[in-house]
């Protein structure tokens, strides 16, 4: 299947002049940034092809047009927002913007958000710690379509963490960013889209049958990562949702199928590393860690041992250099969904020409 390249300037411009339509400039903006970001690392599922599903939620009153953040609890490295049924990636943003500062002045905190919605990627935010040399984590509760292990009835969502790392300045942080699924649905929304079939054990149907078959595993449910992501999955339910006042578990409406608010809960972390000892040594430590990875031999089958990340970070500086590749299915739906706004994408594709 062919597929089109568009530079990461010309697919942002897009992506955030489509969303100045309906959303102020600023949240515009930080959205556009998260979707791109998601495309340019190769994370597909969370990238551009989800704006038109965000944009029908918008117009169906499911999300507001204009985040309107409140605080409802402050102490001293720890705080407690409400979204107020806005956007996941505004919320996010100002929630880990507030974590990095409460660990500065404080050693370590931790930042939770209610009632919200889908946010991105997880470690768009734990990255923003990771670059002012802190250590991130972000995390979230998601629609229940995932089964827990051993069962056949969801109870769970795919739900994702991320642990970023910092190892000094100038060096390329330790990014990790995973769902609790054998893989994100959002990777099967992008299969169903270009008409491709998927791996087993990714999905089972709604009768709980294994199925290589996008449409029925859209429909269907997706498998936990073994007993271990099914266990990890419930916790970060609960530190998520539960502790958060958000909903959890089954009380939360799938996001495209049912016309309700989601209400979901994240909860982002930093550390400060200067609290725990010298950063330049621990700098040291952690680059030692990284090559102690990465030169270890590779078994048969396999190229390279790779830190987390690190794919994601070769990724962005191929398409960064050549484009980011997008099929002619999610092309199809920019162009359908940007006609509707009144957002001409030819208009960027002929730049985006012009620059190649």
């Amino acid at each position: 299947m062919s597929n089109i390249a568009v530079s990461e300037k010309d697919l942002q411009r897009f992506c955030r002049d489509l969303l100045k339509q309906s959303l102020p400039d600023e949240e515009a903006e930080v959205i556009a940034e998260t979707l791109v970001d998601a495309d340019l690392r190769g994370v597909t599922s969370h990238g551009v092809q989800r704006v038109a599903g965000y944009l029908k939620r918008m117009e169906d009153g499911i999300i507001e047009r204009k985040t309107d953040i409140s605080v409802v609890q402050d102490s001293f490295a720890t705080a407690l927002l409400d979204a107020n049924n806005g956007w996941g990636q505004v919320a996010g943003v100002k929630a880990m913007e507030m974590a990095i500062q409460k660990a500065g002045q404080y050693g370590t905190s931790f930042v939770g958000v209610s009632n919200s919605n889908h946010f991105g990627t997880a470690s768009f935010y734990t990255r923003m710690a990771a670059e002012k040399g802190f250590i991130g984590i972000s995390m979230t509760n998601a629609s229940p379509i995932m089964v827990p292990f051993g069962a056949k009835e969801p109870s769970l969502g795919p739900n994702p963490i991320s642990i970023s790392i910092p190892a000094g300045e100038g060096k390329k942080p330790i990014i990790l960013d995973m769902s609790t699924s054998n893989v994100a649905r959002g990777k099967i929304m992008v299969a169903k889209k270009n008409k491709e079939s998927i791996p087993e054990g990714w999905a089972i149907t709604k009768d709980g049958k294994q199925t290589t078959d996008a449409d029925e595993a859209w429909e269907g449910f997706v498998l936990p990562m073994g007993p271990k992501g099914s266990g990890l999955a419930i916790i970060i339910d609960i530190l998520s949702g539960v502790l958060t006042g958000s909903l959890f578990g089954k009380r939360i409406p799938r996001q495209y199928d049912d016309p309700y608010p989601q209400q979901l809960g994240h909860l982002f972390g930093a550390i400060n590393i200067e609290n725990f000892g010298e950063p330049e040594l621990f700098y040291q430590n952690v680059l030692e860690k990284i090559e102690e990875t990465i030169s270890s031999e590779p078994s048969e089958g396999f190229d390279q041992v790779y830190m987390p990340g690190d794919m994601e970070s070769q990724r962005k500086k191929e398409y960064k250099e050549n484009g980011i590749p997008l099929s002619q299915e999610i092309i199809n739906e920019l162009r359908k969904t940007g006609e509707k706004y009144g957002v001409d994408l030819e208009h960027y594709l002929s730049q985006n020409k012009q620059r190649n």
